[in-house]
């Protein structure tokens, strides 16, 4: 289409320049000089308008992470303000039913001391006994008031246990009542932040679709990349297992057996990270690290799905990709051998790292710190994040999981 573009200009410049004049060989060169320079200033800008549409889409694709980012944060804390409030609640609910007991406690026991009170102004303890009648009447007595003090000893202590019980929950309420604040205060700057997100991905939306045409050339762009990837990992994992076949048949062949490998078992001084997985793969599912050192954005799902803010556009991603900051680096998710390193158009260094069946893809890559054949650890890192200077330092790393040519969900592998 630009090529087009450009020869139509071309034929047009000649033909503004031509004004039916007798022209020399020297005005000829002089015009054909002006139409190719108008002709770059008209590529170049072309190429300028390009880039814009690209960074344009780009940074929507930051804005749709940070959104799903923040609308998931901001359901997490309703949850959190909802639950905080239920057991405030009950809490303040279990205060009223033992204030009321409380009170009733002290009534009765009111009541009772005062009873007991008259009781001792018409008789003490000591002539209630002695004024017995006989022996077996005293000790009854005895028996009665030693009950009667155990029994106001009882009432006291649980008149103080449940005064005791009801400022702690006053004061468990009061901190509830702060954490809600708290959380009421987080979820309303998430939402703030997230109506300035969507706010902005619209502009962004806008803005795209006056670019149609260019937006059109850049996703067919990204496609073509996406697809030429595939291809070539697909052809090497194919490679990989005729490989594997014609080695078995030369084992069959010679009569030699080769003991099946087990998963490999760290050595007895060897010291194994706290959170290194030691499972087989297909075990880890939902428990894998993140492939990256530092925190990131997602900016691309997995699958073949409409794009989630311009009409009309269907994307392919056989991964995911994540947009983090200058200088990151990705690391290994789980123990594996480096099976092969390419440099593709789009993604520069690209790493295979085999794990049995499994293996993970890591494109994007500019230094590298494995060689194929290496053995990799879990959360080892493996090669820097590569950021573009001619965009604004952007940094993007694509990662993929797949079960030989099988593509798989990435973030179903991935923590939470």
């Amino acid at each position: 289409m630009i090529r087009f573009l450009l020869c139509v200009l071309f034929v047009a410049v000649i033909g503004q320049l031509a004004d039916g004049r007798q022209r020399t060989q020297k005005t000829v060169q002089t015009e054909r000089r002006e139409a190719t320079r108008k002709i770059e200033r008209t590529r170049k800008e072309l190429t300028k308008n390009e880039q814009s549409t690209r960074r344009e889409l780009l940074n929507l694709q930051v804005l749709e992470g940070e959104i799903r980012d923040r609308e998931a944060e901001a359901e997490r804390l309703a949850g959190q303000v909802a639950g905080l409030q239920r057991e405030s609640r009950k809490v303040a609910d279990s205060i009223s039913a033992n204030e009321s007991r409380l009170a009733e406690l002290r009534q009765s026991y009111g009541k009772a001391v005062r009873a007991l009170h008259r009781q001792r102004q018409q008789a003490s303890g000591v002539s209630y006994i002695f004024s017995s009648t006989s022996f077996q009447q005293a000790r009854s007595r005895m028996r009665y008031l030693k009950e009667l003090g155990e029994w106001q000893k009882d009432k006291t202590e649980d008149i103080a246990a449940l005064k005791a019980s009801l400022e702690e929950r006053h004061r468990r309420l009061d901190t509830l009542t702060s954490r809600v604040a708290m959380s009421a205060d987080s979820l309303a700057a998430v939402r703030r932040v997230l109506g300035e997100r969507k706010h902005k991905a619209d502009a962004a939306v806008g803005s795209l679709k006056r670019q149609s045409r260019n937006l059109q050339r850049v996703l067919e762009e990204q496609q073509r990349l996406v697809k030429q990837l595939d291809d070539e990992l697909d052809r090497i994992i194919e490679a990989e297992a005729e490989a594997r076949r014609k080695a078995e048949a030369e084992r069959k062949k010679g009569g030699k057996e080769t003991p099946e490998a087990g998963p490999s078992k760290p050595k007895a001084e060897e010291t194994v990270a706290p959170d290194r997985l030691t499972a087989p793969f297909e075990q880890c599912k939902g428990k894998l690290p993140w492939p990256l050192d530092r925190k990131a954005t997602v900016t691309s799902t997995f699958g073949r799905h409409t794009h989630e803010t311009l009409e009309r556009v269907t994307v392919q991603n056989n991964g995911v990709d994540f947009e983090t900051s200058p200088g990151a680096s990705a690391r290994a998710v789980y123990d594996g051998t480096v099976s092969m390193i390419i440099v593709m158009e789009g993604y520069g260094n690209v790493v295979l790292v085999r794990h049995g069946e499994y293996l993970t893809v890591y494109a994007g890559l500019s230094d590298l710190r494995v060689r194929k054949g290496d053995k990799v650890e879990g959360g080892q890192l493996i090669g820097t994040v590569f950021s573009d200077p001619s965009d604004g330092n952007r940094t993007k790393l694509h990662f993929e999981v797949r079960h030989e040519k099988t593509k798989l969900d990435p973030m179903l592998w991935l923590k939470p």
